[in-house]
């Protein structure tokens, strides 16, 4: 892969502006149809993309200070995320011959968000954005271990690092696959920092630096999809000629997630929300990579 080709898949399809778009998209529609099936008033799909335009177009506030200095982990997500969604082998499934061990440098981009908000707490004035990351800290740690620990499950079944894993069509390669992503589903990121809650590790930030950190929810969210088409493609499901199936099925679940939680008011914070992850979660993960290490 030429450097050109690397930096438009960076910014293009699948990189920056294709991520935020389908990021921004399915928050928004998650919101509308969450509610409307809840009876209660839903805003427009299209309301995450305003509000991120209209962050974007707002200075921070004069006596905010450390604003601009806490902005920069959100550059820094950015800049992860935006490497991480070029090595998705979609729209087309491309193996990436440079980077044998993309499937490990992708889950590591990952952990860079979560980092960033814990930082970015610590750099504004806002006593209860400082409580918000204290018990965030936790919930975000719980989120990410089966995260990871289901990455391995993969490359122990396949043989193999790559983003685009070796299609198998018996049972086990079905179970790996789609194990691996019901996982993944059921600790999709959006739903644990998107309420605009006093005690939230970003309630010291408005304006432009939002917006940063709006936008990083939104590719995070797509990143962790792109997890979720690997491992429905390594399933072996879908016919190998047809690879637009699996990202397809993956933005599809990852809908239906979001509005379930968006029509059950979900909210994470709760106490009993971390034990989720890593008393049911984190087990499940598990067992799918002993299955994948196995018959692997």
């Amino acid at each position: 892969m030429t450097l050109l080709h690397g930096l438009l898949r960076s910014l293009l399809v699948p990189g920056l502006v294709a991520g935020l778009l389908v990021g921004l998209l399915l928050r928004g529609l998650a919101a509308w149809l969450g509610n409307l099936v809840g009876r209660r008033p839903a805003p427009p799909p299209w309301q995450p993309l305003l509000e991120l335009v209209r962050l974007a177009g707002k200075a921070p506030p004069g006596q905010d200070r450390p604003a601009p200095a806490a902005a920069w982990p959100a550059l820094l997500a950015l800049a992860a995320l935006c490497g991480a969604l070029s090595l998705l082998p979609w729209p087309q499934w491309w193996r990436g011959a440079e980077l044998p061990l993309e499937l490990l440098l992708y889950l590591s981009f990952l952990t860079i968000p979560p980092l960033a908000r814990l930082a970015a707490a610590g750099m504004t004035v806002s006593g209860p954005a400082a409580l918000g990351a204290r018990r965030q800290a936790s919930l975000e740690l719980a989120r990410l271990l089966p995260v990871l620990l289901t990455g391995a499950a993969l490359p122990l079944y396949a043989g193999q690092f790559t983003l685009a894993p070796a299609v198998s069509r018996d049972v086990w390669s079905i179970v790996v696959g789609l194990g691996g992503a019901v996982i993944w589903l059921a600790a999709l990121p959006w739903a644990l920092w998107d309420r605009d809650d006093w005690e939230a590790p970003l309630a010291g930030l408005n304006g432009r630096p939002l917006a940063l950190y709006r936008a990083v929810e939104s590719l995070e969210l797509t990143a962790h999809l792109g997890l979720v088409a690997v491992a429905l493609y390594g399933s072996g499901l879908f016919p190998v000629d047809q690879p637009a199936w699996s990202p397809l099925l993956a933005v599809v679940a990852g809908l239906v997630v979001l509005i379930l939680w968006e029509f059950r008011g979900y909210r994470p914070a709760l106490p009993g929300t971390a034990k989720w992850y890593t008393r049911l979660l984190l087990p499940a993960a598990a067992v799918i990579v002993f299955l994948a290490w196995w018959f692997g």
